[in-house]
């Protein structure tokens, strides 16, 4: 996917986000208030946290990845715990979590090849979807019904951060090469790049 496209598909992403401000807690309220969305945004939410952690366990094992990539996803793996309980009784709140994961894999993919090494990389997809989710609040300052929330910003940050560190688990070890036409028509591997 080009660097465009990854630009694009972010843009897009945060578009919907605000959009939605003035009407998605309703639809979030109705949705919970159903047996499916109380069991999804309730056990369920651990539920696919709890598959997915040993999913990319799995993933890991597979791809023999360093110690320090199951040290990275043990770290998430915590801090997705704590939060799911911080938050057992506000399910609604719980949203934000995959919310902001997805916008820091969006921004990462965007970001990433623009900044020089892997690390800078996570932490600019991190900086900038917790960005985002900061813009989210500040617009919910000025929607009516709606209101800034310091909680809902640092639960931003938290699933962006999060999301960051499970992708950097599950990339460890793992190196991708763009290849380069040379004038030769030889082909070389250069640098690294984001999928």
């Amino acid at each position: 996917m080009s660097l465009t496209r990854r630009w694009a598909a972010l843009g897009a992403y945060v578009a919907v986000i605000y959009a939605s401000l003035p009407f998605a807690p309703r639809v979030g309220l109705r949705f919970l208030r159903t047996g499916p969305g109380s069991w999804v945004l309730g056990p369920g939410l651990a539920l696919v946290a709890l598959t997915g952690a040993a999913a990319l366990v799995l993933v890991l094992q597979r791809r023999r990845a360093p110690a320090r990539a199951y040290a990275a996803l043990a770290v998430a793996a915590g801090g997705y715990a704590l939060a799911l309980s911080w938050l057992r009784a506000h399910h609604l709140e719980r949203t934000h979590l995959p919310e902001y994961g997805i916008a820091a894999w969006l921004a990462w993919r965007a970001i990433g090849p623009l900044v020089p090494g892997p690390l800078a990389g996570y932490a600019a997809g991190a900086a900038l979807a917790a960005a985002i989710g900061y813009g989210d609040e500040l617009l919910q300052s000025i929607v009516p019904g709606r209101y800034y929330d310091i909680r809902d910003v640092g639960m931003n940050a938290l699933g962006s951060v999060l999301a960051v560190i499970v992708i950097a688990a599950t990339r460890a070890g793992v190196r991708r090469h763009e290849v380069v036409e040379r004038e030769s028509g030889a082909k070389f591997a250069t640098h690294d790049s984001v999928p």
